[in-house]
């Protein structure tokens, strides 16, 4: 996947600002407050693993199983996520989020709003729209082999244009659903792009 690949989401975005589907209005309306409670600058502990875990999978179509026998090792490892840069997101244990929720996905969705400047979503619409032929959403190097091609991207030379046009469209489909504008990140921008396309 590449600046090209995703490029087409502008266009996309711009013909269907109205959405009538409930899912899709949750994820839009309630993700700036997702955000404000997962990348709140606190210290990582079991409460807050359980808090952002039980938010998380409500974006998810399952219930949270969070396995008691890992939550020691997520909960360092969600530390090493909050204080994740671009430069060191690579020694953050995302192994250890996955074995604790039994889920790479549910792990890229709660690394994304502990750090949504270092992190995407990953799901199965994303891997079908990255038409990968080792598509695997149960391996934790397929998603940082994502995380990597999502940086990529953003260091392309054309990313700025894309992502100044992207935001625009997304701000219009939030006003155009009554829904108040807000920013996101240039990790979600690709991510959100990637996903539009994937529909």
């Amino acid at each position: 996947m590449n600046l090209a690949d995703i490029n087409p989401a502008i266009e996309s975005v711009t013909a269907s600002l109205t959405v009538t589907d409930l899912r899709e209005i949750t994820y839009l309306s309630t993700y700036p407050g997702m955000i404000s409670i997962g990348a709140a600058e606190e210290v990582a502990n079991d409460v807050k693993f359980h808090q952002l875990s039980t938010l998380v999978y409500g974006w998810m179509p399952r219930i949270a199983r969070i396995d008691p026998s890992h939550t020691s090792a997520a909960v360092t490892a969600l530390g090493e996520a909050l204080l994740a840069s671009e430069a060191n997101y690579k020694l953050v244990e995302v192994k250890s989020i996955s074995d604790c929720l039994h889920s790479v996905v549910g792990a890229s969705k709660l690394l994304h709003f502990a750090n949504p400047n270092v992190f995407p979503i990953w799901d199965s619409n994303i891997e079908a729209f990255r038409k990968t032929f080792d598509s695997d959403i149960t391996s934790v190097s397929k998603y940082m082999d994502y995380i990597d091609e999502v940086h990529d991207i953003r260091k392309e030379a054309e990313f700025p244009e894309f992502y100044i046009k992207f935001s625009n469209a997304y701000s219009a489909r939030l006003t155009a659903n009554a829904i108040p504008a807000y920013s996101i990140s240039h990790i979600r921008a690709i991510e959100a792009a990637a996903f539009e396309l994937a529909r």
